[in-house]
């Protein structure tokens, strides 16, 4: 059988606004692209999502999925309806979803049919939070056009699911899903890769035990003015600096990616090691 996935809304005859339909489905659209994209995204499979409208009858409206044989494979369109098939039936337990650990679950579980319908096992399949949570933000905006006693339909032939048009996604896109940021104070030896020998720009550091190179700003104005100066002999390539520092340690919520150091701020310059130090501060994991 071929694939074939559809959205498709049955709505009020007599409906006022009926404007508001085509909105409703364009919305609908945008959020099963985004999805089929997230999917495929979290199998490494390159996929173009586009829905085209298809009929429009007395109190039916349906779209299609605009597909090609050598773009889109039927087999993965499928595991696209039954994903979805499967997320629509977990949001009819619940008429809101508003925290990160919600969402996580939803993914969690989305995860998991992937595994089962066999696009998972080979590869480590990974579906992202933060732009799941956008997509059901879309079907939200959807849900909020829909009548009482209108039914909006996601599926294939295969896999079909109502959509709970009473659900509402309330969580706050602008701060999900970004991670947790740690301002930290530490003391450490730092080379300098980049000394500025004149105004305000930042210097370049690298530190061999948190195997890292960074950009930071020296507020030690004395300091800068002695070594600007020519007070302060230059900085070899084997000297390093003791110095007190800040930054922000920025962690995603993705716990594949590494930490990242941001914001570095020299506080203070104890010494200047000439010949380097062995002795360097670790960043915390």
């Amino acid at each position: 059988m071929e694939a074939n996935v559809f959205i498709k809304i049955d709505y009020k005859k007599d409906r006022p606004n009926p404007s508001q339909l085509f909105e409703a489905m364009s919305l609908y659209i945008s959020a099963y692209e985004q999805f089929g994209q997230i999917l495929a995204k979290s199998i490494d499979v390159k996929q173009e999502f586009k829905f085209h409208l298809e009929d429009i009858q007395i109190s039916s409206i349906k779209a299609k999925l605009i597909q090609s044989p050598s773009i889109i494979h039927d087999f993965f369109i499928n595991r696209v309806a039954s994903a979805g098939s499967k997320l629509f039936e977990q949001l009819l337990e619940t008429d809101e979803t508003e925290t990160e650990e919600q969402v996580d679950q939803l993914a969690a579980n989305i995860e998991e049919t992937l595994i089962n319908d066999g696009l998972g096992n080979e590869i480590d399949s990974h579906i992202d939070r933060k732009a799941l949570s956008h997509m059901l933000g879309t079907v939200s905006k959807a849900n909020n056009l829909i009548l009482k006693d209108e039914i909006v339909e996601f599926g294939s032939p295969s896999y079909s699911q109502n959509i709970n048009t009473k659900w509402r996604f309330a969580g706050d896109l602008s701060t999900m899903f970004l991670g947790l940021k740690e301002t930290i104070i530490a003391k450490d030896y730092l080379y300098v890769k980049i000394a500025i020998n004149e105004g305000k720009q930042l210097w370049t550091f690298k530190s061999s035990k948190m195997n890292k190179t960074f950009t930071a700003r020296i507020l030690v104005k004395d300091w800068i003015k002695n070594y600007q100066s020519g007070l302060i002999p230059p900085i070899g390539p084997k000297d390093t600096l003791l110095a007190e520092f800040s930054y922000d340690l920025y962690k995603p919520y993705d716990k594949r990616k590494t930490a990242e150091v941001r914001n570095v701020k020299i506080i203070s310059i104890e010494d200047i090691v000439r010949g380097g130090s062995d002795e360097q501060f670790e960043i915390p994991a």
